[in-house]
């Protein structure tokens, strides 16, 4: 696991305020991949990505901005399973949403 120092951030998928940020955010894009709404399609989404890595940026893990609804073939596209680093197509993500000035440090 990635993380600073001796420290993991490990975000527990199952935990009850997961499960309900989830839910809001399916709920909030209408259960519609949003990578492929950029092409003009419609998929059903059931994952939820975070756009920039809980590992990387455990400060921003619950900011329902960092949160975007994809199908499980997008969201596989956006992660290299071999190294866990984001795929090209998940930095473009990144560099598509913008953290609020807002938003806590990420760290």
């Amino acid at each position: 696991m990635r993380g600073l120092g001796a420290f993991c951030f490990c975000m527990d998928y199952k935990s009850k305020r997961w499960l309900r940020l989830r839910n809001a955010v399916l709920r909030r894009d209408k259960f519609n991949c949003r990578d492929a709404a950029r092409y003009g399609r419609r998929e059903l989404a059931t994952t939820v990505h975070h756009v920039y890595p809980v590992e990387d940026f455990p400060g921003w893990q619950w900011c329902s901005w960092n949160l975007i609804a994809v199908s499980q073939a997008a969201h596989n596209s956006f992660h290299d399973r071999t190294t866990g680093k984001l795929t090209d197509r998940g930095l473009a993500w990144q560099r598509r949403v913008i953290p609020p000035p807002n938003s806590p440090l990420p760290f």
